[in-house]
């Protein structure tokens, strides 16, 4: 096998007096809209330095150089045996509206339980008088001093502390991808995002018990953590370190995730210039070698199949989740589905689980979508990629994949209902992930595997970056087939698709 697995230390850091300069002022050599460095101390008057701001209204200073996508700066301090994260977080970003509007809208996930989420200030950064706002379910809604112009930035910093849930005991795929348990602390969608804004209005879909309940837009992240001594942070992006205080740097990320433990056991391989660091309790330390050459081998396919890989580093940490979970640049393994493997060999969910959240850095990642709405269109595509994974590097168990994630019969239900559709969770894995995949494989047996492949490597890099509807992904087809599809998408959608009159024989109200 190519690579050589090498393991890492983690000695005991030295205590560190952490001060909010501290935190921040060696960390963020990220520029702010003038060019300067960013010294994060929401409650200071605007420095010389930091270049000047043109004043709309009074009390409303913006940004002289919005930036094209969000940044966010997150310096946080961990009190990891109370699961609390105190946070404070400045948000860079440009009016979406193409409105004037004195009012934005964030998406809170850890708001959904009460009293999780405890915000303690809002107010434009740098100005010392806050702004008013408001919690309401998983919505923090922020009242301006002024409007703010279209397409003018603005920079907003909060204040808040969150405290991280008990893991849940669930069954099928949902609940809090923010968690703690006895070994490790998983942050995931912990922190204030900002909402998407289409058709008029901010998106706040709020939460369903069910599946993914996020949507995430591409955004740049500075990241600045205080652990407690002894404590090991596994972060998504570029890693640096400075005693207890660890700093990631992750551009171009739908969400910034990181992982906590005083016991993890690191471990890295290097395969074609990316790094993959396996983060795993010492009783599962025995399993690296396959975990890690799992990732490295799903990488190397799908980069082939689909496009590149777009980071320097993968991260794979253990969490104390009955399920994987998908994040930018990094992945999250359950710790129960370490059990039972028997150190090699494909026929386990290790391996599948593996597989398959590695290939959500293209699904879910690099292509967005709404997870919410449209859940079959990151799940199904990323079912079919752990599908592609054993067809290529496992044939003699593709019948037992196959058997074990599908089934003999062929299920039931529409692949593609939203997440407040499904009555459960076990419907929902029958239709998204068993019906779609199989929505799949009878299309490529339809346009065949040649075409196929093609379609979804056009559709990996049209879409990279952007948030992908259905129409984008038969748009991908279409460009490469020109079977009639109209049976199978029948068969399998609820919903009634306008189809390109490529792959729909020409039929009435179909896109041209």
């Amino acid at each position: 096998m190519p690579g050589r697995i090498v393991g890492r230390c983690c000695p005991l850091f030295a205590s560190v007096l952490f001060t909010l300069v501290l935190l921040v002022a060696p960390a963020c050599t990220r520029t702010g809209a003038s060019g300067a460095p960013i010294q994060f101390r929401p409650t200071a008057a605007p420095r010389a330095e930091q270049g000047p701001a043109q004043l709309v209204a009074p009390a409303l200073t913006v940004l002289d150089q919005p930036p094209d996508r969000p940044l966010y700066t997150l310096n946080v301090t961990l009190d990891y045996d109370n699961g609390a994260l105190h946070t404070q977080e400045k948000i860079e970003f440009r009016n979406p509206t193409g409105l004037a509007i004195s009012e934005i809208k964030f998406n809170v996930p850890p708001a959904r339980r009460a009293g999780a989420i405890d915000v303690r200030d809002a107010r434009i950064f740098g100005q010392a008088q806050p702004l008013a706002f408001e919690v309401t379910s998983t919505v923090l809604s922020v009242k301006l001093p002024a409007p703010l112009p279209a397409g003018a930035g603005i920079a907003l910093a909060f204040d808040y502390v969150l405290k991280i849930p008990l893991q849940e005991v669930i069954t099928g795929i949902g609940g809090d991808d923010s968690s703690r348990g006895p070994h490790s602390l998983t942050a995931g969608h912990w922190y204030i995002l900002i909402a998407p804004w289409e058709n008029g209005d901010w998106y706040t879909p709020g939460y369903t018990p069910i599946g993914d309940n996020y949507v995430s837009e591409v955004a740049d992240y500075e990241v600045n953590i205080l652990a407690p001594e002894g404590i090991i942070i596994a972060g998504a992006g570029e890693e640096s370190r400075e005693g207890r205080l660890w700093r990631y740097s992750l551009p171009m990320a739908r969400v910034f995730a990181f992982g906590a433990s005083p016991v993890y056991q690191i471990d890295q391989i290097e395969q074609d210039g990316v790094t993959y660091i396996h983060y795993t309790y010492p009783e599962h330390r025995k399993f690296t070698e396959a975990v890690l050459y799992t990732a490295a081998r799903a990488v190397a396919l799908y980069s082939e199949l689909y496009g590149p890989y777009p980071y320097r580093t993968l991260r794979i940490v253990e969490t104390g989740r009955s399920q994987g979970q998908e994040y930018s640049g990094m992945i999250g393994i359950g710790t129960t589905l370490y059990d039972g493997y028997p150190g090699r060999g494909a026929r386990h969910d290790l391996i599948a689980t593996t597989a398959h959240e590695v290939a959500h850095q293209w699904w879910f990642h690099l292509v967005g979508n709404d997870q919410i709405r449209s859940p079959w269109l990151d799940e199904s595509l990323a079912r079919m990629s752990e599908l592609q994974f054993y067809e290529r590097h496992y044939p003699r168990d593709v019948d037992w994949w196959h058997q074990r994630y599908i089934g003999a019969s062929r299920p039931r239900g529409s692949i593609d209902l939203p997440l407040s559709a499904y009555p459960d969770g076990r419907a929902y894995i029958i239709a998204v992930y068993q019906r779609g995949l199989l929505f799949l494989t009878d299309t490529r047996r339809r346009i065949g595997a040649q075409a196929f492949d093609a379609a979804l490597r056009d559709y990996s890099q049209t879409m990279a970056y952007k948030m992908a509807t259905p129409n984008n992904f038969f748009d991908a087809l279409a460009r490469h087939t020109t079977e009639d599809l109209t049976d199978l998408v029948n068969g399998y959608f609820a919903s009634a698709i306008a189809l390109p009159c490529r792959i729909s024989d020409n039929a009435i109200g179909c896109r041209r």
